[in-house]
Parts: C-alpha cells; structure tokens; sequence
C-alpha cells in the first residue's frame, strides 16, 4: 500500500491486513485475501479471519460490526459472499456466488454503501 491509499486508515487496520496476507494458505486462501486486500473499499475495513473465511468490521475492535458480508472459499472452488448475522427465512444472506475471488470481492464490494469505510477506531457502539 501506498501512503496515499492509506490515508484516513487507522493504523491497527493496515497492521491487521499485513498480518492477514502473511497467514499460510491452511488458514486463508491467498487469493481470497489478496483480492480484498486489492481493493481499496475492503481494505479500508478491519479483516478478521474464522474458519477459513474472510469478516470485515467497520469498527477495529470488538464487539465487531456485523453488517458488511463475508466472504468463504467453497469446496467446489468458487467463492460465496455471505451475510453472516442475516436468518435464512429473510432472503438476504446469501449475497452470492463468484467462480474467482476478485469475482467475489467486486460482488461484496457493490453491496456496501458509498459511506462505508474506513473502519472506526473502537466498538461497533461508536458507529
């Protein structure tokens, strides 16, 4: 990153997304994390890593935000775009499914409001 892409990023956000590209592909799909990291709306949020998936925040410190989408590595090897806190029965969790993961990131990343990012240093309660 650049000190320009940077700006307005807090400082644990760039310090999280260094530390989410260095992970082994066991515990992320490089690819999956370097396409979001690519793109500037994802990469001006808080990564979090669970159970092979890729979370973001709008805020860097728990609790976490739960608005923003996840993105998941499928066994068939395309890439699903899931709304985690969403019920089933509201039609909205799946977002959708991408063959690639830059396919996956642009989908997440038309989802999201214009106004959202970069991430908030604290809580979700300071959104």
């Amino acid at each position: 990153m650049t000190a320009e892409n940077d700006a307005g990023i807090p400082g644990s956000v760039i310090r999280e997304w260094q530390s989410i590209l260095a992970e082994p592909s066991g515990v992320i799909d490089p690819a999956l994390a370097r396409a979001a990291h690519a793109n500037p709306k994802l990469r001006s949020l808080f990564p979090l890593i669970s159970h092979g998936s890729l979370q973001f925040s709008r805020c860097t410190r728990p609790p976490w935000s739960r608005d923003v989408p996840s993105l998941f590595r499928r066994r068939d090897g395309r890439f699903s775009v899931i709304r985690l806190w969403e019920t089933g029965e509201s039609g909205r969790r799946n977002a959708g499914v991408a063959d690639t993961a830059p396919e996956a990131v642009a989908l997440l990343s038309a989802a999201l409001p214009e106004d959202w990012g970069p991430a908030v240093e604290g809580t979700a309660d300071d959104l």
